[in-house]
C-alpha cells in the first residue's frame, strides 16, 4: 500500500515538474494551474504515505536515509506550497520540484536500514520534524537567492530575455528571502535545543563532537550571521544572496554529514 502512494505521490510532483516547464516555455497560465493542482494532489499522497509508513513501522518514518530523504522532499513541498499561497511566485515550482523529483527518485537506491534502540525516544519527533522544517526553509531561501542573482543580471543587460518577465520583483524576493530565513533559523534553533537536552539525556557522552553536531553549529552560526548582517548592518542585494547559497552548501553537508563522517547520527536526519 505505502508504495502505491509513493508511486503516486512522484508520478504527481513529475507531472507539476513537466508542467511548471512547460508553463515558463509557453507562457500560458493553464499549465501553472495544472502544475499546482498536480504538486497539490502529489503532496496528498505524500502525506498519507509518511503516516502509513509510520504507521506499518509503529514509528515515526524519517530515521535512515531512505525514509529521511521521502520526508524532506515532504517538507520542501511544503515550504512550496506556503510559499505559493503567500507570494504566487510560479517560478518556485520549476526550481524546487527538480529537488523534489531526485529525492523521491533517489530513495529506490537506498536501502531501508533497521531502527537503534536509541532512536526510540519520544524526543526524535521533535527534534527531526523541526530540523528538516528548517532545512527546506533554507532550500526556499536558497531558490530566492537564485532567482535574485538571475533578476539582477536580467536587470542589468540591455535586452531582457523571456525568463526575466516570468520572475518576481526583487522587492518580492527580499521579502521571501528574509521571511523563510527567519523561520528556517527559529526551526533550526528549536531543533538543536531539542537535540541538546535528548543527548543529554540518552545519549553517550562526547555527543557535542560528533561530526554532524560540529556541521550544523556552523550551519547555525552561518545563518545568524546572514541575519544579523540583513538586520543590522542593512545588508541586502547580492552579498546577501550569495551568502545564503553558502549556507545552504553547509546544510547539505550537514544533511549528508553522517553518511560522509560516520557519528551518533548515522541513522538520523
Amino acid at each position: 500500500m505505502s508504495g502505491i502512494l509513493f508511486t503516486a505521490a512522484f508520478g504527481f510532483y513529475a507531472v507539476g515538474l513537466f508542467h511548471s516547464a512547460a508553463g515558463f516555455l509557453t507562457w500560458r497560465n493553464l499549465f501553472f494551474k495544472v502544475a499546482f493542482i498536480s504538486v497539490l494532489i502529489g503532496f496528498g499522497f505524500h502525506t498519507v504515505f509518511l503516516v502509513a509508513k509510520g504507521i506499518e513501522l509503529s514509528f515515526y518514518p524519517p530515521t535512515g536515509m531512505k525514509l529521511s530523504l521521502a520526508f524532506f522532499a515532504w517538507t520542501v513541498v511544503l515550504c512550496f506550497l506556503i510559499a505559493y499561497f503567500r507570494y504566487r511566485i510560479q517560478a518556485l515550482g520549476l526550481f524546487l520540484l527538480p529537488l523534489v523529483a531526485a529525492m523521491m527518485l533517489s530513495t529506490v537506491f537506498v536501502k531501508e536500514s533497521a531502527i537503534p534502540d536509541i532512536l526510540r525516544s519520544s524526543w526524535v519527533y521533535i527534534h527531526s520534524t523541526c530540523m528538516f522544517l528548517a532545512y527546506g526553509m533554507f532550500f526556499v531561501t536558497f531558490i530566492a537567492s537564485v532567482l535574485y542573482l538571475l533578476q539582477v543580471r536580467e536587470l542589468k543587460s540591455k535586452k531582457p530575455k523571456t525568463f526575466f518577465y516570468e520572475l518576481p520583483s526583487l522587492v518580492v524576493l527580499d521579502d521571501l528571502f528574509f521571511k523563510f530565513l527567519t523561520a528556517g533559523f527559529t526551526f533550526m534553533t528549536a531543533g538543536m535545543l531539542f537535540g541538546v537536552v535528548w543527548a543529554e539525556q540518552q545519549w553517550v557522552t562526547g555527543w557535542y563532537r560528533d561530526p554532524k553536531v560540529i556541521a550544523a553549529g556552523t550551519t547555525w552560526v552561518i545563518y545568524l550571521i546572514l541575519i544579523y548582517l540583513r538586520a543590522s548592518a542593512g545588508w541586502r542585494g547580492k552579498r546577501v544572496a550569495w551568502m545564503s547559497l553558502c549556507g545552504f552548501v553547509s546544510v547539505l553537508f550537514t544533511y549528508l554529514g553522517a553518511r560522509l563522517l560516520g557519528g551518533q547520527h548515522i541513522f538520523l536526519q
